[in-house]
């Protein structure tokens, strides 16, 4: 194998890594580890689950608000089809993934599963490949959508700083360069 060939696969390798490294945070709840993940900024479009436009906040923000949403049940993220393209210092990857998350309940099913893909784009920083955009498509779910309760005091007052006008000019504006 040349050299070129080998690189390729040596940088496709370190995003995966990545990539699972997000997956696997989310699980355990290794907020820490999900924060190594991305750049200090991050560009958001959960649009098919939250409703609100893509934005882009501080890291840290997010990973919050992650923490929130997921932390009350026990989830389990697994990833399939990565289809990764390299430009250069940033790249591109479309990843399959079935998400399953589960919390006991007394109002109807204890589970709910989302099926379809993540868009992650990501830029290499020094030796490691960090996400600064990602986008979470899902296709269908099945199961009890009230396992997250978006009106926990807490979780409803970071999303009202994550999804602001002026996170969704940021965005946009991000798009642009």
């Amino acid at each position: 194998m040349d050299a070129e060939r080998q690189a390729i696969l040596w940088e496709e390798r370190g995003i995966t890594r990545t990539l699972l490294r997000f997956g696997r945070s989310l699980d355990t709840g290794d907020w820490d580890s999900y924060l190594t993940c991305f750049t200090e900024l991050v560009s958001l479009n959960f649009e098919r689950l939250t409703g609100h436009a893509e934005v882009r906040i501080e890291t840290k923000l997010m990973c919050r608000w992650a923490d929130l949403f997921l932390s009350p049940t026990r989830r389990h993220h697994s990833y399939s089809n990565f289809d990764i393209t390299l430009d250069g210092q940033r790249a591109h990857a479309k990843v399959y993934f079935t998400a399953r998350h589960w919390k006991a309940t007394d109002h109807g099913e204890s589970s709910n599963t989302q099926y379809g893909w993540y868009d992650f784009w990501l830029t290499k920083a020094g030796e490691d490949w960090k996400i600064h955009r990602i986008k979470h498509d899902f296709q269908w779910v099945d199961g009890n959508g009230a396992l997250f309760d978006v009106t926990e005091p807490e979780l409803a007052r970071i999303a009202q700083q994550i999804f602001t006008d002026e996170n969704k000019r940021a965005a946009v504006a991000a798009l642009a360069v």
